[in-house]
């Protein structure tokens, strides 16, 4: 502080930093712990993705649709379902805690397993198969549909090479388009190009299509066909000069590179959950009586296994056909070894999948937000004739899809589909909030998050530097999510 002529003048110093990074704002959250009828949950609906691979998707709402195993052992999709019912996670009557040995109480549950919970069951908290197998998103129309997007994802002719350098902010979308080309092979179509044949592949045939298909791709081409169609950015975004097709490619680009270092941390740290493989060993060796484990997780194992035996024994049932009639004679009685299924399939790596539901999270809320997706907005994603689609219900079954099939191999569980989910779209709030404050002017959008909600990013200008965004929920200011604490206090200067 100075005095000239009795006038008081304030200078700040500014360093002309930018604080720390998008990255290091981000904290990776530990991989969920579960308890033993959450476990149990869990490990069923991986059974039950696995009975059912070889059906359709939408063939999994009808009731009345059989699932035959062998030649003597054959279900319906209402006796698989209520095979599920008969868990203590899917009865909308308990609310579930667990102790350190496994067994229930009646306290509160923590927000996130409550969500967990939530997510598989309809408004009135009973788990229906239009509820079910929603692949971690709340998907306003039920799940499992297949969003159509996932049918118009297509691949260019070229040779992709891996390209990890995009183009700046400020290229131009010929430069994008190449680089798509070469980074995911994706492209746009061009209306005298080949049309693929009408496919109607199983669950199965879509999981493994997806270990071959890069995280970014079919999101890369359903914002192509956005921009090829003419949809808007959001209207509270400050002009097409500057939230371009460019930029939300940039957004995109950095978001999916994000994803893919938080997945490789995830996958190297050393209190992972084991594998579902290596979980239905377990409890198989645990049920045949041959081989006890000791301790936290022992107990966790050994009470999810038993409620398994005890609430759904037709499930498991199913799973040991399923698994004699793959691999051949078993040794045990019940046999719930994963993957079910042939020869033909067991060599899929669940690593291969280790980034995409971070990535698909991440990339569809970059679309829903970036885009005007008002109930006037719909897309035709095939075609001049294709149907008219609302762009954010779309995109959220594209995620949702994604989730699901890292499933259906027995790859991964449900509740670390839903976290990864999660983790993405933290990544794509915390790009946005970054690029609105940068900007320094007026700015909103708003979008339906992976849960639902109505959120909303407001950002303010302020006189110098940057400017100041903030997140709300139905109007109401929340923190952003998956926030890391600064690692040391700020020192302020000014003279």
């Amino acid at each position: 502080m100075t005095r000239n002529s009795g006038v008081t003048r304030f200078a700040v110093i500014d360093g002309g930093g930018t604080g720390r990074s998008v990255r290091d704002r981000i904290a990776v959250p530990e991989g969920p712990c579960l308890s033993a009828p959450e476990l149990a949950a869990d490990m069923a609906e991986l059974f039950a993705l696995g009975l059912v691979q070889d059906l359709r998707a939408e063939a999994l709402l009808d009731p009345h649709c059989a699932v035959r195993i062998d030649g003597a052992t054959r279900f319906t999709m209402h006796e698989l379902l209520c095979e599920l019912r008969n868990l203590s996670w899917f009865d909308a009557g308990k609310t579930l805690v667990t102790t350190a040995a496994g067994a229930l109480s009646a306290d509160a549950q923590h927000d996130e397993v409550c969500q967990r919970r939530a997510l598989r069951c309809n408004g009135e908290g009973q788990l229906t198969l239009h509820s079910f197998l929603r692949g971690g998103v709340a998907l306003r129309g039920g799940g499992p549909v297949l969003s159509a997007l996932w049918d118009s994802d297509h691949v260019v002719a070229r040779n992709p090479n891996g390209a990890d350098n995009w183009p700046t902010e400020g290229a131009p979308m010929s430069e994008w388009i190449g680089w798509c080309a070469e980074h995911s092979r994706a492209g746009l179509r061009l209306p005298w190009g080949p049309v693929r044949a009408t496919q109607d592949p199983s669950l199965c045939d879509r999981a493994e299509a997806l270990h071959q298909t890069q995280p970014a791709r079919p999101f890369h081409n359903a914002a192509l066909v956005a921009l090829a169609r003419g949809v808007d950015v959001a209207a509270g975004l400050p002009g097409p000069s500057l939230w371009t097709g460019s930029r939300l490619f940039s957004l995109m680009a950095e978001a999916e590179a994000m994803a893919r270092k938080f997945a490789r941390t995830q996958a190297s740290r050393p209190g992972r959950m084991p594998r579902p493989a290596v979980t239905a060993a377990q409890m198989t060796v645990w049920l045949a009586q041959e081989e006890g484990r000791h301790g936290r997780q022992g107990d966790v194992y050994r009470v999810a296994a038993e409620e398994l035996a005890s609430a759904a024994p037709n499930l498991l049932h199913w799973v040991s056909r399923a698994n004699r009639a793959r691999r051949g004679p078993q040794r045990f009685d019940l046999s719930l070894f994963l993957p079910l299924a042939g020869p033909e399939r067991q060599h899929l790596n669940p690593s291969d999948l280790a980034p995409h539901a971070i990535v698909a999270g991440a990339l569809a809320t970059l679309l829903k937000a970036v885009f005007d997706t008002s109930p006037r907005t719909q897309l035709q994603a095939v075609g001049e004739r294709g149907p008219s689609l609302a762009l954010d219900d779309q995109v959220d079954r594209l995620a949702s899809n994604v989730a699901l099939m890292r499933c259906v191999t027995g790859g991964f569980f449900p509740a670390e589909n839903i976290q990864d989910l999660r983790l993405g779209q933290a990544i794509a709030l915390h790009l946005l909030r970054d690029r609105m404050e940068r900007d320094n002017r007026s700015a909103g959008l708003a979008f339906r998050d992976l849960d639902g909600r109505s959120l909303q990013v407001q950002a303010h200008p302020r006189r110098f530097g940057r400017g100041f965004a903030e997140l709300r929920c139905d109007g109401t200011p929340i923190a952003w999510p998956q926030e890391a604490c600064h690692p040391a206090a700020h020192l302020t200067a000014v003279s």
